[in-house]
């Protein structure tokens, strides 16, 4: 099976608060991603998960080892590259939406699109925009603003931002952690759909079981150790 993500060895630290001892958030990680997988990490708040995915998403940097996506060494990219592979080779889903207040649902959704890596535009990049909105069920909503729709709407339009322009792999950051029961499964049920009918590679953090057990693997970060459970 074709490998997505392959990480070796890789460890964050940094210095305490007194600048006296080194503070290890993860050590010796290794984890191999294949093609089309949905991977959960599960951990406590704390345990570090979010920043080993901002390191997969190169937000932050390692201390050590190396990590490849597309058979690509992260630790080689150019600066160039590296927002390149941040705009067009991931797809970011946070616990916090961060949608544009004053932009509407379908502008929120093009705005990664205008970084100048996508390969679309105009009459063409709107069609991509609204049909992932008619994927994640809210085609209706395109001119209303953030403010206008409910929490689970807004992490739907989050996450057809985060695919506008077509990722090979989905990294999502405790995307369920500020919705209740109900519209948490509807987002992980969406996912699971979107890796399944896309083919797109997911990794996601999470502290809750329940949203863990709906992936295909799942891993525990907890001491700075990284074990897979199924």
């Amino acid at each position: 099976m074709k490998k997505t993500i392959e990480i070796s060895n890789l460890s964050k630290s940094f210095p305490s608060p007194d600048g006296e001892d080194m503070v290890h958030v993860f050590n010796e990680v290794d984890l191999v991603v294949e093609t089309g997988s949905s991977v959960a990490i599960v951990g406590p708040s704390g345990s570090g998960k979010s920043t080993l995915l901002n390191v997969i998403g190169l937000l932050d940097k390692p201390t050590k080892g190396s990590i490849e996506v597309n058979q690509k060494n992260l630790g080689s990219l150019s600066d160039k590259e590296v927002a390149e592979y941040r705009n067009q080779t991931v797809g970011f889903v946070f616990q916090s939406h961060h949608l544009l207040p004053s932009c509407t649902v379908l502008e929120n959704v093009i705005v990664p699109a205008l970084a100048g890596f996508g390969k679309l535009s105009g009459n063409e990049l709107r069609s991509r925009a609204i049909e992932l909105l008619e994927e994640v069920g809210l085609d209706h909503r395109l001119s209303h603003l953030p403010s206008q729709i409910s929490g689970g709407e807004r992490q739907r339009v989050a996450v057809a931002r985060a695919l506008i322009n077509n990722p090979s792999v989905l990294l999502a950051d405790e995307p369920t952690g500020a919705l209740d029961q109900s519209n948490s499964n509807n987002l992980i049920d969406l996912l699971n759909q979107l890796n399944t009918q896309k083919g797109v590679t997911l990794l996601m953090v999470t502290h809750s079981e329940h949203s863990a057990n709906q992936m295909k693997h799942t891993y525990h970060l907890n001491d700075g150790n990284l074990n897979q459970q199924r």
